[in-house]
């Protein structure tokens, strides 16, 4: 019977470290930041209903995984809506602004998820102390001067907006957000870049595939998985000169992880449905491939005195790689084989040098990648 070691060994490798890993621009000096970068922040008014009118057409994100908080009850909501009629201000809200235009909800999810619940009818207040003769009324009830109040009340609300770095902006939702859990960059990345990236990440540590290959390891708190498979894609994509800007232009890896995930998750975005799905089932047989081969000893260093290590962050990524774009029937075929190259992999002296001096920042990774590349060439030559 297989023991059950997911509920005391590390998830990862480097999990003593991994607000530090998964936070890896915060170890910069953000005062040598600030002062060369192109930073924007703009103080708008909006009506509640061109906002609503914004979220109609899917202009506003209101649901980003980042946002945490508890769901507001009949209550607070009715002293919002309150509170508005007595046109009292609110305090400012945060949005920031994608390259699409879009505007992401930093700070004010729930009382704009108020307001449209109300315009839409989908509640009545109740227990309202003030204007306690509104009890019981949807907005549809409401006196038409009541209504166009409501409408018409304005927000004010600080909009971050590009070029602002993702390293600014992270900084900015953790300043706004420090009343609670401190939130991490792939946290932060996941609102700034909803779409077919996040899709994409979702579905994938999701799928039995990636459940079965990190032996259930590595738990979807705070992110931790989708920043292993985010990373992974990245580095596939960068190593195959795949990774383009807007423009087309194969965009460059130059240590700065933040900014290198960033740009991936906007090429994501830009991506057709076929791309997606291809690289969603390339990734999904490459985790069955690496299974097929190492058990459940994939992903991990050789085991030192009979014991299993845990999954390492680095080795995810490029036997990952490795196997990527081969079909499970040849993986099979070849297990063997495969094994065998993974093992002198595994057991070289300077692949092991490189991942303890790297820590799992993913400065390494190039060096890491050529190996796999000879590994993959010398594979086709044997």
């Amino acid at each position: 019977m297989e023991r059950d070691v997911s509920s005391y060994e590390p998830e990862l490798e480097f999990e003593q470290k991994e607000e530090e890993l998964i936070n890896a621009s915060r170890e910069e000096d953000l005062q040598a930041v600030y002062p060369n970068a192109d930073i924007k922040v703009e103080r708008d008014q909006y009506p509640i209903f061109q906002l609503y009118r914004k979220y109609d057409k899917q202009q506003i994100i209101l649901d980003p995984d980042f946002q945490r908080e508890d769901v507001w009850g009949q209550k607070q909501k009715s002293e919002l809506i309150e509170t508005v009629l007595m046109g009292i201000p609110l305090p400012v809200f945060y949005l920031n602004e994608r390259k699409d235009g879009k505007l992401v909800v930093v700070d004010g999810r729930q009382r704009l998820t108020t307001f449209f619940g109300y315009l839409n009818d989908e509640f009545k207040l109740s227990n309202l102390r003030i204007l306690s003769k509104l009890n019981d009324e949807k907005f549809s009830d409401l006196d038409p001067i009541l209504q166009a109040n409501l409408e018409d009340f304005q927000i004010i609300a600080q909009v971050i907006k590009p070029p602002t770095p993702d390293r600014i902006k992270f900084d900015i939702f953790d300043r706004v957000n420090r009343g609670g859990t401190p939130l991490n960059n792939q946290e932060m990345r996941n609102a700034l870049y909803q779409g077919k990236a996040t899709k994409l990440l979702k579905l994938i540590a999701a799928s039995e595939e990636f459940k079965l290959a990190t032996v259930k390891s590595i738990k979807p708190s705070r992110m931790k998985d989708r920043y292993l498979i985010l990373r992974t894609v990245a580095f596939y994509l960068w190593n195959n000169d795949l990774l383009k800007d807007a423009n087309g232009k194969v965009i460059l890896y130059k240590n700065d992880i933040d900014e290198f995930l960033g740009k991936t998750m906007e090429f994501l975005n830009r991506c057709s449905d076929k791309e997606i799905e291809d690289i969603k089932n390339s990734f999904l047989t490459s985790l069955r491939n690496n299974y097929v081969v190492m058990k459940e000893n994939a992903f991990r260093r050789l085991q030192i005195n009979g014991r299993r290590q845990p999954i390492n962050m680095i080795l995810f990524e490029a036997l990952t790689i490795f196997m990527w774009g081969y079909s499970q029937e040849y993986c099979i075929e070849n297990k063997d084989i495969f094994y065998n190259i993974i093992y002198q992999f595994l057991s070289n002296d300077e692949m092991n040098r490189l991942l303890t001096v790297d820590r799992g920042r993913g400065l390494v990774v190039p060096k890491i990648l050529t190996m796999i590349n000879e590994m993959k060439e010398g594979f086709a030559d044997a």
